[in-house]
């Protein structure tokens, strides 16, 4: 297997177009509490969109933890990847965020792959003389992978910090909910389980993914109407299980959605509250 590009897979973007209606589905579920970021031209800046310099890039957001993984409903407002991705996608999740090591960025070179949005996060809120910075880089790795990676670029600054205590404390990060509120007193899910990714070749994808250094991978099951094969990814709590899909019966939901949408990300399964039977949808996009 190839040397690691990630110490660890953290949060989860999905691209929406009306926030608010998502902030609510959200609630519905009993997920939460909610925070967001002040996404301002003070607090995001050195913003390049494409490859090129943009003034500014400015964007929704909703974030909630659940055992480690941030999900974060993002909404574009100006200059963001999101746009672009609801426009010839859809709804649905864009990128998986992960924290790289040196050989991811090594690993992008030798495939050619493009930076397709890029920004600098700065912390001015936590004491005067206590600035500290992230930078967010997003490639275009869908073509590799089924969707795009977005990475959190610690400097020196940021590795001092504890997150999301510490970007909290800084008056950029506000609580919607504080975590008392009814609807969030009986959760419906309690983890993330598993991401399913359909693709149209599974042994290119899956080498795909090993040159990104996922895995090890399981051995190819055929299920009939689709075939697949995972792998166990590392999380700050436990592994998450990527799935990764090649229909087989042209009549069968994952190639409906491969036909519609191009590769990517199905769905995302959640493992259910005991208390909870019912049917759960996804969040993903409509077949």
């Amino acid at each position: 297997m190839s040397t690691k590009c990630f110490t660890r897979m953290g949060q989860i973007g999905i691209a929406v177009k009306d926030i608010e209606r998502a902030k609510d589905i959200c609630h519905g579920y009993g997920m939460g509490p909610l925070r967001y970021f002040d996404a301002n031209e003070q607090s995001v800046q050195h913003c390049e969109l494409y490859g090129k310099k943009v003034d500014r890039i400015l964007f929704g957001n909703y974030m909630y933890e659940m055992q480690g993984v941030t999900f974060e409903l993002v909404s574009d407002i100006e200059n963001t990847v999101w746009k672009r991705f609801i426009e010839e996608q859809g709804e649905g999740i864009c990128d998986v965020m992960f924290t790289p090591t040196p050989r991811y960025y090594e690993v992008l070179a030798e495939r050619g792959v493009q930076e397709v949005m890029k920004f600098t996060l700065y912390n001015y809120k936590f004491a005067e003389d206590d600035i500290f910075d992230q930078v967010m880089r997003m490639h275009d790795t869908r073509k590799d992978l089924g969707f795009n990676i977005f990475t959190w670029d610690q400097t020196e600054a940021a590795k001092k910090r504890v997150y999301p205590r510490d970007q909290m404390a800084t008056g950029w990060y506000h609580m919607l909910d504080d975590g008392t509120e009814p609807f969030l007193q009986a959760p419906q899910f309690d983890r993330l389980e598993r991401i399913l990714v359909v693709v149209e070749n599974l042994e290119e994808t899956i080498e795909n993914y090993k040159a990104y250094g996922f895995g090890p991978f399981t051995e190819i099951q055929d299920y009939g109407r689709y075939r697949s094969a995972s792998f166990a990814q590392t999380t700050d709590f436990e592994d998450v299980i990527f799935e990764i899909i090649e229909p087989i019966d042209p009549q069968c939901a994952y190639a409906k959605y491969l036909a519609k949408y191009g590769r990517g990300i199905y769905n995302i399964l959640f493992r259910q509250n005991p208390e909870y039977n019912n049917i759960i949808k996804t969040m993903t996009q409509e077949i």
